[in-house]
């Protein structure tokens, strides 16, 4: 083996990166921010149900876009629309619009119906959450 001349092995001409490993945030608060904070605390006993949060509903809206294409339509065949309620509905899409959802069941009577996308609660395919 040749013999080091005792200098680094490799030199990058330019100054030291320093990495934080969490980054820092901070604010302010202003006096009336906190104060409009105190005033809006309000107790509640009353039991509701929350509303679908925007990544749910932009993950079913995403599945929905993705089944309706022709191609996806025959592959992806039969779909499992699981709603909040508890129903479950074999069927495939026939047509997305911006809030529902046109499905063709697969049983024997072949009802068509609209399903809103609020309703929806999951997207099965052979037996298993749908992972698109």
């Amino acid at each position: 083996m040749a013999e080091r001349d005792g200098g680094p092995l490799l030199f990058v001409d330019a100054p030291p990166v320093y990495f934080v490993s969490e980054p820092v945030y901070s604010r302010e608060a202003v006096e009336e921010e906190v104060l409009a904070e105190e005033e809006v605390v309000e107790e509640s006993t009353s039991v509701y149900e929350l509303p679908k949060r925007p990544e749910e509903t932009a993950r079913l809206l995403t599945q929905l876009r993705f089944l309706s294409r022709p191609f996806q339509r025959e592959v992806y065949r039969p779909i499992q629309f699981r709603l909040k309620d508890g129903t479950v509905i074999n069927g495939e899409i026939l047509n997305l619009e911006e809030s529902k959802v046109a499905v063709k069941g697969i049983n024997e009577e072949k009802i068509e119906m609209e399903l809103s996308i609020d309703d929806l609660d999951a997207i099965w395919w052979k037996g298993k959450p749908f992972p698109y």
